[in-house]
């Protein structure tokens, strides 16, 4: 059996409570640069000099590498000898859920605050060594969860109401909200956040990489909710309107540059936000793949009428992916979008077995529900254990 571990991609378990909450104010924030930040030192946000990219596969087969997993042999040998299968692309962490950059970078945001371990010796050497394997290579950047960050920079953080009440207000380390597994958050509505993200993307790029995908795009779950306070956020925001503005930011900075961002499943079936601020229709604005995480055994025991989820994946998903595409055939009916669904699939253990077949399941559903806009997935491992014969 496959581990699976709850900490890793955006998605995550939820009730049928959860699945129901629904963000209903629409009062505009519009963004200014707090105090504090116009005397911080900024990143640049112009790029090195960019190594050749690789085209886009029209149909993606990729899966997913941690940082750690992206600094050790064997299981860099062990997707190189998935391409027998078909696999043709690979997503490697950069900045983690944890905030952790995976590389040395020389980025003075990144060296100033102690945020990389270099759990990949020589990220150019590893992005070649996939390019000459004919594989396509793709980023991985876990946005608005951000411990290291958050500890560095607590004045541009999430906190706890109660232990910031308890400090007089006063925002530090100590005074972090943290979710359900423990994790700080950076604000969302931090523009010095977001050109730290843009720093980051820009100096990936330098090592070569094919493709930007972002994960965590949203505002915080998972944790006491109520207890949030946030540093930057406005109490009348809209969060929708927040993260809408962050995507068009990343949009307007990386203008020739391939992204591709990672959303919850819900955001297929769901017309309005949940409470994080995740709009599908936002996404096919900005992005070149919207990403949804139809992982079925992340839907609540009663969707769709199954008990258990996870033991239906090519029904789950061939509903998510029919109602997504439905609504990108209607959002391009009116405005220009040259997005496409490429969503991550699960090739883990939980709720049920995931085999070969399972997952064979899931791809099915994909393929069939979207057709001629069919580009492929990504198989989502936390451990980057993948099922022999998975991909196909």
């Amino acid at each position: 059996m496959k581990k699976f571990f709850l900490i890793g991609i955006g998605g995550m378990v939820v009730s049928a409570a959860a699945f129901g909450l629904s963000q209903t104010n629409n009062n505009l924030f519009v963004h200014s640069n707090e105090a504090g930040q116009n005397s911080a030192n900024k990143e640049s946000l112009a790029p090195k000099e960019v190594m050749k990219r690789m085209e886009t596969p029209k149909v993606v087969r990729a899966v997913y590498l941690t940082a750690p997993s992206g600094g050790r042999e064997d299981k860099i040998q062990a997707i190189i000898n998935m391409k027998k299968d078909g696999l043709n692309a690979v997503v490697i962490d950069i900045k983690d859920s944890f905030g952790v950059v995976a590389y040395d970078t020389q980025l003075d945001m990144v060296n100033r605050y102690e945020l990389e371990r270099k759990f990949i010796p020589d990220l150019a050497a590893l992005v070649q060594r996939f390019h000459d394997e004919g594989i396509y290579v793709i980023a991985r950047v876990a946005v608005f969860q951000d411990t290291a960050f958050a500890e560095a920079r607590p004045e541009l953080a999430v906190h706890d109401k109660r232990k910031l009440n308890a400090a007089g207000g006063v925002m530090s380390k100590k005074t972090l909200w943290r979710d359900g597994k423990n994790l700080a958050w950076v604000d969302p509505s931090s523009r010095e956040v977001w050109e730290y993200v843009v720093a980051l993307s820009n100096d990936a790029l330098s090592y070569g990489f094919d493709e930007l995908n972002y994960d965590y795009i949203r505002f915080p779950s998972d944790g006491k909710i109520s207890t949030i306070a946030y540093s930057v956020t406005k109490p009348d925001a809209s969060y929708p309107v927040q993260i809408r503005g962050f995507m068009q930011y990343l949009r307007e900075q990386l203008r020739d540059t391939v992204l591709s961002v990672d959303l919850f499943g819900f955001t297929m079936v769901k017309s309005e936000d949940i409470g994080i601020g995740q709009i599908v229709e936002d996404a096919y604005a900005y992005f070149d793949y919207v990403a949804p995480m139809v992982y079925p055994s992340h839907y609540p025991s009663g969707f769709m009428g199954y008990k258990n989820p996870a033991a239906w994946p090519y029904e789950i998903i061939a509903d998510s992916m029919q109602k997504g595409q439905a609504r990108l055939d209607a959002y391009q009916a009116t405005a220009s979008t040259t997005a496409k669904l490429r969503p991550w699939l699960q090739d883990f253990d939980l709720g049920a077995d995931y085999d070969a077949a399972m997952i064979g399941k899931q791809i099915q559903a994909t393929e069939d529900m979207l057709g001629e806009q069919y580009a492929g997935y990504m198989l989502w491992n936390p451990s980057s254990n993948y099922t022999v014969s998975g991909i196909r």
